[in-house]
């Protein structure tokens, strides 16, 4: 009965961060396309982004990392009655505000030194660009690592709606950043707009992380508290940051070597690729991992591992056919999503090829980074920080080798291959770990889910051949007949999986019907 009612928890959990997601992403995906509109695949963008990287990096670093730490730290802190969560919360909001604000003015105070590091051929004008960029850039990283350690109290909490809603405020604060500037800054508005938005989004997580948590009564300081979650903090930082730097590998690499526009063109092929990543695999990651710390710090091991095989086979279920389809339409996905304005056959041309590459590795990827919260609730950094150091050195060796002959495509499928090795590594160790062999893994659920995508695939074929793509057609009966090729994709997969009587997606469907039929 327990067990039902933690897989229940977890979907409906997981249903509410998947379905905000779903909106979070398709407005992200109007800021993407006004900026591919707006600015293509020029060299402006490519030294907006060249400036982005570390504040980018510094984000994706800490929205990983404090809610990691958060979870398992204050759990057992909380069960041992150690403290209480007023003082938990207020010694670790202001001792990580400080780091935070010390990293922020090392930032803008070598601004200079960190462009130059990133690409020391940059022409004079393009690296005053990068400065001012920078510059305006630099708070982000204060107001987004103060976000992530009040979306870490929210998840602790398991109340996701606020976390899962906060990237529609962002990028709704940027579009309006870009319409009301872009006409009298330039490139200058896109970085205004994120320093808004992170400043919406932090003033937003922080307010209801006080309400849920409620942290009242007196405050006491507590060095040791803060001191805890930053030792933690900076652990499971430096363990996230070998797993995403790869765009940083990418940039430098690609501003060395290669011409205008690769850069922004990889920018929005990972951003592409990402949009399904994040409306399902991210969202249910971040549901997921407060049950994981759970299971985990009690020891209950056949709990544990019955939610990483049921876990795993989704994700496979659900990518293997987002890979698949990608893969097959990609010219027709860019092209809908942003050939207008700026965006012209160039840009398109120069985005599709590394989406497809991206594509390839997608379920690679989304099976490792699930893999990631169990050695997180295991306090296994030490592990976890080897696998992710060896893949990080297959990405720059394989990156150095491909990027020749290949160009950006290299540097896509050099990640590819990175994210490959990551899944094969993490599973092969879990699943001693959990004694979960290989076998209870992939037979019969993978041999089922291979067969169902093979039969689409050749359904997508036949359809595909009788209704050919055709650069003449509108955007709109591009995409006109990409939602057709999706639904019946979509279509076919599901009957096929339910007349193999796959157990994952069935218990899915039954628990949102469940939800919506519930008087």
């Amino acid at each position: 009965m327990k067990s039902r009612l933690l897989t229940q928890s977890l979907l409906a959990g997981s249903l509410v961060m998947i379905g905000t997601n779903v909106i979070g992403r398709l407005v992200g995906y109007l800021r993407e396309a006004m900026i591919a509109g707006l600015f293509g695949t020029d060299l402006t963008l490519d030294t907006f982004l060249l400036a982005f990287t570390v504040p980018e990096l510094a984000f994706f670093v800490l929205f990983a990392a404090v809610p990691t730490v958060i979870i398992p730290l204050f759990k057992q802190a909380t069960v041992n009655r150690q403290e209480s969560e007023s003082a938990l919360f207020w010694n670790g909001l202001l001792g990580l505000a400080l780091v935070l604000g010390l990293c922020t003015v090392a930032l803008f105070v070598f601004r200079e030194q960190v462009l130059y590091i990133l690409a020391p051929e940059l022409s004079v004008t393009e690296r005053t660009l990068g400065y001012n960029l920078l510059q305006i850039l630099a708070p982000i990283v204060f107001f987004r690592g103060l976000e992530s350690y009040a979306r870490g109290w929210l998840f602790y909490r398991k109340h996701f709606i606020v976390p899962a809603t906060t990237s529609m405020l962002m990028n709704v604060v940027i579009l309006l950043a870009l319409w009301l500037l872009e006409g009298s800054l330039g490139i200058e508005s896109l970085a205004w707009g994120w320093l808004f938005g992170s400043i919406a989004a932090c003033l937003f997580n922080v307010l209801f992380a006080v309400i849920v948590v409620g942290p009242g009564g007196a405050f006491r300081a507590n060095g040791k508290i803060a001191r805890r979650l930053l030792r933690l903090t900076l652990v499971v930082a430096a363990v996230e940051s070998i797993a995403l730097l790869y765009p940083t590998i990418d940039r430098m690499l690609a501003a060395r070597y290669l011409g205008e526009g690769q850069i922004s063109a990889l920018r929005y092929a990972v951003f592409l690729i990402h949009i399904p990543t994040g409306m399902f695999v991210v969202a249910f990651n971040f549901a997921a991992f407060p049950w994981i710390t759970d299971l985990s710090v009690t020891d209950q091991r056949e709990r544990l591992a019955s939610l990483y095989r049921q876990s795993l086979r989704l994700i496979v279920f659900v990518l293997a056919l987002v890979a698949a389809g990608v893969i097959l339409f990609a010219p027709d996905i860019v092209r809908i999503a942003f050939m207008r304005g700026e965006f012209d056959m160039t840009s398109l041309q120069l985005t599709t090829s590394p989406l497809i590459y991206y594509a390839l590795g997608v379920l690679f990827y989304s099976i490792y980074i699930f893999q990631m919260r169990f050695y997180y609730a295991r306090m296994m950094m030490g592990r976890l920080g080897m696998f992710l150091l060896l893949l990080l050195l297959v990405k720059i060796a394989l990156s150095f080798v491909l990027v020749g002959p290949l160009g950006h495509d290299g540097l896509a499928l050099a990640t590819s291959c990175a994210w490959l090795t990551g899944a094969i590594l993490m599973t092969v160790d879990l699943g001693r770990q959990l004694r979960v062999t290989l076998r209870d893994l992939l037979i019969p659920a993978v041999i089922k889910i291979a067969l169902a995508l093979a039969i689409t695939a050749g359904g997508w074929y036949l359809l595909a051949h009788a209704w050919p793509s055709d650069m003449s057609y509108s955007l709109w009966e591009t995409f006109g007949r990409l939602l057709v090729m999706a639904l019946v994709g979509i279509g076919i997969y599901a009957v096929v999986a339910f007349l193999l009587r796959l157990p994952e997606p069935r218990m899915v469907v039954e628990r949102i019907v469940a939800r919506f039929t519930r008087t």
